[in-house]
């Protein structure tokens, strides 16, 4: 059971660098509500367990090296917050952040991804 916001981020962050479908899902289960939703530059919907982890399969799929890690802890209030983030990539660093939304359980219900240029 995740007992903090910090916590809820890292577990989501942490199942980006998965490398199984079923481990995705697994992960992604743990600080991801049933019905959350996705969003990036790339991406207008994605939904659930299932869509952020077929996103994720994809994503390895194209570029298995990459990783990502937290860089800036989260900043929430009110059940909503932010992150600065940075993925390594064979082309070197880039880096991000995220809004999200989530609710009395520590899950996410909802995240925005920016990627910086």
């Amino acid at each position: 059971m995740i007992t903090s916001v910090e916590e809820m981020i890292e577990r989501y962050v942490s199942a980006w660098n998965e490398q199984s479908l079923a481990a995705y899902k697994t992960a992604f289960a743990e600080c991801w509500a049933p019905e959350a939703l996705y969003t990036d530059p790339n991406f207008e919907l994605i939904k659930g367990v299932d869509g952020i982890s077929g996103l994720a399969q994809k994503s390895l799929e194209m570029i298995p090296s990459r990783t990502f890690k937290i860089l800036t802890q989260p900043d929430y209030h009110h059940h909503v917050g932010r992150y600065n983030w940075q993925g390594q990539f064979p082309e070197g660093a880039r880096d991000g952040f995220d809004y999200f939304e989530f609710n009395d359980k520590f899950q996410i219900t909802r995240l925005v991804s920016f990627f910086n240029l």
